[in-house]
């Protein structure tokens, strides 16, 4: 995975990385390559489809944030690091915070953030409700890629945010009827956008209540 790629994938989504960021999602991805198979971190060894299912997605997801979005971000669910830490890299004023409850997983993030987001943490538990994160403070933008049973639990943690924060959820098609149940009356939807290549979405919401 070079660094010209990563840029370059980038600039498709309207990017333009930090100095040294393409480095560090180079190196993250490496280490998701290179992981056992018995982490089960990925399934995609192809390099253009790993460019694409998992840096390019997050970098998509990137993109719907402003350049200077600041403050804690929370990826729910995040096994591989993806989106959370590209999202990080590519926003800066992000502090990433990847919630995973597998305890192997979580040892690979940790060194997964000390390259590419050293200031980044890692919360090892199982996320329900808004009252695992409350340690963590007002949350700016809560993401999640097809994290286990995250139709009830994104509304749950909801209240987590700050009023205005944001969510993003990489979703099949399907999705556009769960973000707008009652269950979700906190959380206003932004904009649904398709990603390249796919029916799945990004849908962004904003916490209105």
């Amino acid at each position: 995975m070079t660094e010209d790629v990563i840029e370059a994938r980038a600039a498709a989504a309207g990017i333009v990385l930090p100095a040294g960021a393409s480095r560090r999602i180079a190196a993250h991805a490496r280490l998701v390559l290179a992981s056992p198979p018995m982490l089960h971190l990925t399934t995609i060894v192809d390099p253009a489809t790993f460019l694409e299912r998992h840096i390019g997605e997050a970098l998509e997801g990137a993109a719907l944030l402003e350049d200077a979005t600041a403050g804690t971000l929370v990826d729910l669910g995040s096994g591989n690091g993806y989106p959370g830490i590209p999202i990080a890299v590519a926003r800066p004023g992000l502090r990433p915070v990847l919630v995973e409850s597998s305890h192997r997983k979580a040892e690979f993030l940790r060194r997964a953030l000390a390259d590419a987001v050293p200031g980044g943490d890692v919360l090892e538990r199982r996320v329900q409700r808004s009252g695992d994160l409350a340690a963590l403070g007002p949350i700016e933008v809560l993401v999640t890629r097809a994290a286990e049973g995250w139709e009830a639990v994104v509304p749950r943690v909801a209240p987590a945010l700050r009023l205005g924060g944001l969510v993003l959820v990489w979703a099949g098609e399907s999705a556009s009827s769960i973000v707008t149940r009652a269950s979700w009356r906190r959380l206003a939807l932004v904009r649904s956008q398709v990603l390249p290549g796919r029916t799945s979405r990004i849908y962004k919401l904003q916490r209105i209540k």
